[in-house]
């Protein structure tokens, strides 16, 4: 499970690489607030408001809510850190303990989620 974890992190890392250089980065599509996006910042920031009563099951299925709302946005960066935040709440929910970066990582999405739409 931990190899699909890693793979599904890099292939968002990738595509985030791929997209920041394309040409069509400079216009903004990378960061873009759309629709799905903004659906993911909602949904971040309830769940963050939710979560110290939440069972860790309950985690990975509000964080998988999040990552599938994210696969629908332009925005590269939303993407990577939803994939990041949905392996570390597999991590709990398999047993694991929430991972270290677990918190890191739902700050740093959230933190993508306050960046300026420009």
């Amino acid at each position: 499970m931990k190899s699909l974890a890693t793979l599904l992190v890099m292939a968002a890392l990738g595509a985030a690489a791929c997209s920041a250089a394309s040409p069509a980065a400079e216009t903004g599509p990378v960061t873009a607030r759309d629709a799905a996006a903004t659906k993911v910042c909602d949904d971040v920031r309830l769940f963050a408001l939710d979560r110290p009563g939440l069972s860790a099951r309950e985690v990975l299925d509000r964080v998988g809510t999040v990552y599938n709302d994210a696969q629908g946005s332009a925005n590269a960066v939303i993407r990577a850190r939803a994939v990041a935040l949905y392996v570390d709440a597999e991590q709990a929910a398999e047993g694991g303990g929430p991972g270290s970066s677990f918190g890191a990582d739902l700050d740093a999405l959230r933190a993508a989620c306050r960046t300026p739409v420009g």
